[in-house]
């Protein structure tokens, strides 16, 4: 018998009822082929339904178009140096390099460069003394390596590497080496001998009550109380940065923290340093380059003395080192910046070396404009265009096939995934076939294009007087090309700054009525880049008034209010078809039961 549960039953228990005994009917699949006809226009709900949430998709697919079609815009067109291209002239450049901005204008003439910029830096490499070492030259440590007696001399002033490598000529220790803040011996056959200090104040851990036969441990982390710090503290250091600005940072320490993960920390704050250590030297260099009133590199505050006894601070200004601007004649006029880039008359100027007049010719720089490439970027911007128009246009003119309706489920069960993909490409095609909002929108886009811009020379003021206009095909459906690219050119040559203007302009004061007619379509004061944006973004805000955003309620636009409704009109039927079968039931109920009663008198007369 039929599976009425399978598509058709809206009861829960249905599979497990027990019917036609009497009878000997199929009363299952007489039910569920009368439920078929019942539920037809519950399907017809549900199919609505469908059309619904694809036409509802449908919208914001188009509306993502917009947006991408505005962002662009506003990313690669909406600014005079986006369409403003110009090409740079240098005479040497060898010896600086140049970019023309937008605004490029005039010769400049270089006469000489008397210095560099260069970075704040200091380097120190950590002596002996700074460990608490006292002794002057000669002075001796005895121990054992291996069981042999051996003994290194050294001075105060010695620095960590040298002792090392006074370490690495005995027998036994050539191992020895100092890196990442880690003195390492390279051996754990060392006993302490009469050197108990001397291993000490280097840092390694001799216990509590060390003798002459203590083994040295193999290495030792040089903390931050190597240097006589017996509690944390904080360092506030100021340094330079690109701007031109001093930046105030803090640093945290432990008297028990390493030196190596103090220095990390220093260069990981922010702060604007590049910290390095090597073989017990340690260097601190400005990221900026430049010099500043009390130093490009400062300390404000180290309430333990951490970068005296590291040896970086000597003066009691808080400057440990400032660096160097650069100097240079531009057009006789004697210059400096903090940078060896500059930016003068709209160049942005990079010093490569020194160099003098009385040496070397004056380095001249000039520019023009680069019409090659601004027709390009008019060619992008068509290109842009263009692109949009064709989607939105192939929404409106996609093809509807009426006979490919939204599947329903019982269909659905009886198709391959193939097939279905396949039938709800038709079915969702042409869903916004003549859709009067999107329509709108192609029309105010295309508007657009033809009107003039205020404040612009009215030589160049609207496309079409640059050469820019509708295809001849119809079917492009409004795109714009290049059909006089001598007159773009000529344009571009005569008078750059009115094309850009044409393409740029946003004028957007108060006294401009930027949407007179309130129908999306900027009216004035306003450059085809800006006007475009409006169009698109006055779009996209009503296309949301139909069919909402990811984020929104169903209940806060057109086709949300519509699936809400139909949902509770689904429900409804749900319900009611429930009723309805549960009717059929019982009406086939009483018929085996009246059947298997005349069945059973039947016999008692037989």
């Amino acid at each position: 018998m039929a599976n009425v549960s399978g598509n058709y039953s809206y009861l829960q228990t249905a599979n497990s009822r027990i019917t036609g005994l009497a009878s000997g009917m199929d009363t299952e699949s007489m039910v569920e082929k009368l439920m078929k006809a019942e539920s037809a226009q519950m399907e017809k709900l549900q199919q609505q339904k469908q059309k619904y949430e694809w036409k509802r998709d449908a919208y914001r697919d188009v509306n993502k178009k917009l947006s991408t079609f505005s962002d662009n815009l506003f990313d690669k067109f909406a600014l005079q140096r986006d369409f403003s291209s110009k090409t740079v002239s240098v005479s040497d450049s060898s010896k600086l390099s140049v970019t023309a901005g937008a605004s490029a204008t005039g010769t400049l003439s270089i006469e000489k460069v008397d210095r560099l910029a260069t970075s704040a830096s200091k380097s120190v490499s950590l002596t002996l003394e700074q460990f608490g070492f006292t002794g002057g030259t000669g002075s001796l440590a005895s121990f054992k390596v291996d069981g042999v007696d051996v003994t290194v001399s050294y001075s105060k002033t010695d620095t960590l590497d040298q002792l090392v490598g006074k370490l690495q000529k005995i027998t036994g220790l050539e191992k020895a080496v100092i890196k990442d803040g880690v003195i390492s011996l390279g051996t754990d056959k060392v006993e302490v001998g009469s050197a108990t200090n001397f291993f000490k104040k280097l840092g390694f851990d001799l216990g509590a009550n060390p003798t002459s036969t203590t083994k040295v441990p193999s290495k030792s982390d040089i903390t931050l109380k190597s240097f006589g710090l017996t509690s944390d503290g904080t360092v506030m250091v100021k340094i330079l940065q690109s701007d031109g600005t001093l930046k105030e940072t803090t640093i945290d320490y432990k008297s028990t923290d390493t030196l190596d993960s103090f220095l990390k920390n220093l260069n990981n704050s922010g702060a604007g340093l590049t910290v390095l250590s090597s073989k017990g030297a340690i260097s601190i260099t400005a990221n900026a380059t430049g010099s500043i009133a009390g130093g490009a590199i400062q300390v404000s505050q180290d309430s333990q003395g951490l970068f005296q006894k590291l040896g970086f601070l000597t003066s009691t200004t808080g400057m440990i080192k400032d660096g160097a601007n650069a100097e240079y004649t531009v057009n006789g006029l004697a210059m400096e910046s903090t940078s060896n880039t500059f930016s003068i008359s709209g160049y942005s100027i990079t010093l490569k070396e020194k160099f003098d007049s009385t040496l070397t010719t004056p380095i001249t720089i000039s520019s023009s404009i680069d019409v090659d490439a601004m027709v390009d970027k008019v060619k992008d911007f068509i290109t842009t265009y263009n692109e949009l128009i064709q989607s939105l246009n192939d929404k409106v003119s996609e093809t509807k096939y009426r006979d490919f309706k939204p599947l329903t489920d019982a269909q659905r069960t009886e198709m391959t995934d193939d097939q279905i993909t396949k039938w709800e490409e038709k079915a969702k095609s042409g869903i916004l076939r003549s859709d009067s909002t999107v329509k709108n929108a192609l029309s105010n886009l295309r508007e657009t294009l033809y009107q003039s811009v205020e404040g612009v020379d009215e030589k160049y003021n609207a496309l079409y007087k640059i050469g820019i206009t509708t295809t001849s095909t119809y079917n492009d459906g409004g795109k714009i090309r290049i059909s006089d690219e001598d007159a773009l050119r000529e344009a571009l040559t005569k008078d750059p700054d009115s094309v850009i203007k044409l393409f740029t302009l946003n004028d957007t004061s108060d006294n401009k009525d930027t949407d007179a007619n309130h129908d999306g379509n900027p009216k004035t004061g306003m450059g085809i880049i800006a006007q475009l944006r409006k169009v698109a973004d006055n779009a996209v805000k009503a296309i949301e008034v139909t069919a909402g955003k990811s984020t929104s309620t169903e209940n806060a636009y057109t086709l949300g209010k519509q699936l809400i409704n139909i949902n509770k009109s689904i429900d409804d039927w749900k319900d009611r078809l429930k009723d309805i079968e549960n009717r059929y039931w019982r009406q086939f109920s009483a018929m085996e039961d009246a059947i298997q009663r005349a069945n059973s008198q039947a016999s008692y007369f037989m």
